[in-house]
């Protein structure tokens, strides 16, 4: 297999790995390598395997011998990027040569040999982005994060990496103050708990009385689809039933049932719409008959459907 014309000068050279190695490595096994590695680390190569249809590599720190980098790759393909899982921040990529995609085997395990240089570089540090949303609109603000009070009773000020945000005191009366201190502990609300509805709040018993106010449209069944005519693209030549395989099955007290409860057909293209119009919805308590009536709910009914 030949390597495209970006690596195949790489497979006759020493590159990727230092030109002044002496180690018996051959120079068809790996074409190029990057890598980003946190600032003091030296990548060397530590281990490099080709077995009989893999290829194994590890990038350990000069110093340390400490993992950085490594890769276990089946059936590699020559001149094609792998990324390397790595073991530190930062991250990297290899590409291996013919070698390592036809044999033949090849095993070291106790090397050390440098990088060339140009294959590997500091991380940067690079400045955070915060996303800030205004009015609806997202904006990205890099390395900047400016906070104002709109109001006075609050004070801003930065720490080190911490922000607080304190009442100003300078504001208040003393008897503001001894106010705002003996203020009765707040109930415990439940996390789930529903406070308001569009910022409507509950009446003195707690509850939030809601109307429905419109109806129920008819019967719309759409069990039917319109095939345009395949000769022209234009108009309508026919109708496909929808429900022809598949009957639908209606409930014993649904007012859209075409057969009056009797659904065993499954035909409803010529049946009357005996649910035409509109129908209002009915508004009943749910009470609770152990507690005197005690309305605990309501119920939501079409006026068809009641009794």
């Amino acid at each position: 297999m030949t390597s495209p014309l970006l690596y195949s000068n790489n497979a006759e050279i020493k590159y990727p790995l230092s030109d002044f190695h002496e180690t018996n490595v051959p120079d068809d096994v790996i074409l190029d390598i990057s890598l980003s590695v946190p600032a003091g680390l030296v990548p060397v190569l530590g281990a490099l395997r080709v077995g009989l249809g893999f290829v194994f590599l590890s990038i350990e720190d000069q110093a340390t011998r400490t993992p950085i980098a490594t890769i276990i790759e089946q059936k590699p393909r020559a001149a094609r990027v792998y990324p390397l899982t790595m073991d530190v921040e930062g991250f990297g990529w290899v590409v291996f040569g013919p070698r390592a995609a036809q044999g033949p085997v090849y095993y070291n395990g106790e090397i050390s040999v440098e990088l060339d240089p140009e294959t590997y570089t500091a991380l940067k540090t690079t400045a955070p982005v915060f996303g800030l949303s205004i009015n609806g609109f997202v904006k990205e603000l890099s390395n900047v994060l400016e906070l104002s009070a709109q109001s006075a009773f609050l004070t801003i000020s930065v720490e080190g990496g911490v922000i607080y945000i304190d009442r100003n005191d300078d504001v208040f009366t003393e008897d503001d103050r001894s106010a705002l201190t003996q203020q009765p502990e707040a109930p415990t609300i439940p996390d789930q708990a529903l406070l308001s509805i569009d910022g409507v709040l509950p009446d003195e018993n707690g509850n939030i009385d809601i109307d429905i106010i419109g109806c129920i449209e008819g019967c719309q069944d759409n069990r039917e689809l319109l095939i345009p005519r395949g000769d022209t693209g234009r108009g309508i030549s026919e109708k496909l039933p929808l429900d022809i395989f598949n009957p639908r099955v209606y409930n014993p007290d649904d007012p859209c049932d075409p057969d009056g409860g009797d659904s065993s057909t499954g035909d409803s293209s010529e049946a009357e719409d005996p649910f035409a119009g509109c129908t209002e919805i009915g508004k009943t308590d749910i009470l609770d008959a152990s507690d005197g009536d005690r309305p605990i709910g309501t119920l939501y009914t079409a006026s068809s459907l009641l009794p």
